[in-house]
């Protein structure tokens, strides 16, 4: 297994992608903790990750509080002794939930934009803040932050998860640079459409504007795989998995000298 040994961290790990990540690190033999806003959720995950065989814990956490964060880290510590892999997975579209008629900057609050932005790019500032001294005490490390499709591919219907998700990139690279000193590796991945609880409420929003008398009565995911997924390349959404499977690349000596990078997992979406 890859990872046999390590201790990796997963902020929003208790559902959708995180879910994804986590246990795709599991399954190459890392041991998991799963820093969640919702215990049960976090809970769940863990006892999956616990039935393949490796250790993990659950902690119900809002990432976007710093004290809570530094909390985390150290409960980290104190039980499992190190950190070495640290993925930043917490986000959400933020200006797309909820019941909207205009879903574009035009109607975009300001409460809605700091949300957005806090959740999205703050989240992984504390994050990476709170483990970094561990990493470059024991000069070995993966950072894997996740962005979307989205920083790639502008929309305007999420102009502030557009804008955040850019700025993770940008993020990504300027920490690379720092911490390459100390044997540290930090990328990106940048998911496309993973049918998430995200992608679910924009999907519903879009079904709103969508005149088509057929999609009256239709289920959101039904709409996404008949009217959305056929206009990928591939043909075919994401799962969370095939995100899992990229960050396990990124945090194994496959990628030791990979640093700085962002890697689309989009069906083709985003070319280059």
């Amino acid at each position: 297994m890859k990872l046999e040994g390590k201790v990796a961290i997963v902020s929003g790990g208790g559902a959708g992608i995180g879910r994804g990540i986590s246990k795709c690190l599991a399954e190459e033999g890392a041991d998991v903790i799963i820093a969640d806003i919702s215990k049960d959720n976090a809970q769940n995950v863990a006892d999956e990750i616990t039935a393949l065989g490796r250790k993990s814990l659950a902690i119900e956490a809002d990432i976007t509080d710093s004290d809570r964060v530094t909390e985390v880290v150290k409960e980290v510590i104190s039980k499992f002794g190190k950190i070495d892999i640290l993925v930043n997975n917490v986000g959400s579209t933020g200006e797309a939930m909820g019941d909207r008629t205009d879903p574009t900057f035009a109607g975009l609050e300001e409460w809605e934009w700091d949300k957005t932005i806090k959740r999205n790019l703050k989240t992984q500032f504390l994050m990476c803040k709170a483990v970094a001294p561990y990493l470059q005490k024991q000069q070995s490390g993966k950072i894997v932050n996740v962005a979307s499709q989205a920083a790639k591919r502008p929309s305007a219907r999420v102009s502030a998860y557009s804008t955040a998700k850019t700025a993770v990139l940008h993020f990504t690279l300027s920490l690379a640079l720092e911490l390459a000193k100390d044997n540290i590796n930090v990328n990106c991945v940048c998911p496309g459409l993973v049918f998430t609880q995200a992608l679910y409420n924009s999907t519903s929003m879009r079904m709103k504007s969508d005149p088509r008398p057929e999609i009256k009565d239709m289920d959101p995911r039904d709409y996404f795989l008949k009217f959305v997924a056929p206009h990928i390349p591939l043909q075919r959404e994401q799962t969370p998995e095939d995100i899992g499977r990229a960050v396990v690349f990124f945090v194994s000596e496959e990628a030791r000298n990979i640093t700085g990078q962002s890697l689309n997992i989009d069906g083709g979406m985003v070319p280059g």
